[in-house]
């Protein structure tokens, strides 16, 4: 009787610990999907170890970028009502996720990939955004300011080649022409494309952004339109690039 009795104690005993875990806020519950399918990043997206933006951060993927979805996992709430974590990895390797809310469904064409290892500069037109990383870590970022619509930023791919400190920017326009601009004083300039491609400072701009590559009204320079091609930013990023960045950087100018 007494050995019925202390069996019966265990039992409830295991059903009430079950019922703790069931509820409690610690528990993380996890999807797995019959067979796994593929979406691509719809902006920058930070990759960690767990469900958690509290979680140690294992890299940034640009915007495009396909990922392979294996699991979901309820996590931290980001976004009212949005608790979903998508692991990114197989379930035998170690785990990595990225935020639902910054994953939509299918792939694309030509997806981008988290930034190499190394030093690379990513520039971003459509959010006119400059992004820097060594070994997949963001370092820095700021608001930059790339080519208006007559004469765009080229995309694609680049190294640093030359580094100039300080230089003069002579037009490759004639004074006829509306694109002439007079000899120009720059301080930190490094080309990244032959033609005349810098990442460069610009002492007559005080604002950088979304906006700026378009004739928009700057405090300091009066009414101005994007650049000639190059990449400006405010002095003190392209002051900390210039002596953080070595000949052979990559650039990577991507929509």
């Amino acid at each position: 009787m007494q050995k019925l009795k202390k069996t019966t104690y265990l039992s409830l005993l295991v059903l009430v610990m079950a019922a703790v875990f069931a509820i409690s806020p610690f528990s993380t519950t996890t999807s797995y999907a019959a067979t796994t399918w593929t979406g691509h990043t719809t902006d920058w997206s930070n990759v960690r170890t767990a469900p958690s933006a509290s979680s140690t951060r294992i890299t940034t993927y640009s915007p495009d970028t396909n990922v392979t979805i294996y699991a979901s996992v309820s996590g931290q709430t980001v976004n009212p009502g949005n608790s979903i974590w998508y692991r990114i990895s197989s379930l035998s390797s170690s785990a990595r996720f990225i935020y639902s809310g910054l994953v939509a469904k299918g792939s694309v064409s030509n997806g981008g990939n988290p930034p190499p290892n190394g030093k690379v500069i990513i520039v971003s037109l459509s959010k006119q955004w400059i992004y820097v990383y060594q070994n997949g870590k963001e370092l820095k970022n700021s608001p930059a300011t790339t080519g208006q619509p007559a004469l765009p930023t080229p995309t694609g791919t680049y190294h640093i080649f030359q580094k100039l400190h300080p230089t003069t920017f002579i037009s490759g326009w004639p004074k006829s022409s509306p694109y002439y601009y007079p000899p120009t004083h720059i301080t930190y300039a490094l080309q990244w494309r032959a033609g005349g491609f810098f990442l460069h400072d610009s002492y007559w701009r005080s604002v950088f952004g979304p906006g700026t590559n378009v004739w928009h009204y700057d405090p300091v320079g009066g009414w101005l339109t994007g650049t000639h091609g190059c990449v400006t930013m405010p002095f003190s990023m392209i002051q900390w690039i210039y002596t953080w960045a070595d000949i052979g950087t990559t650039v990577i100018i991507k929509n």
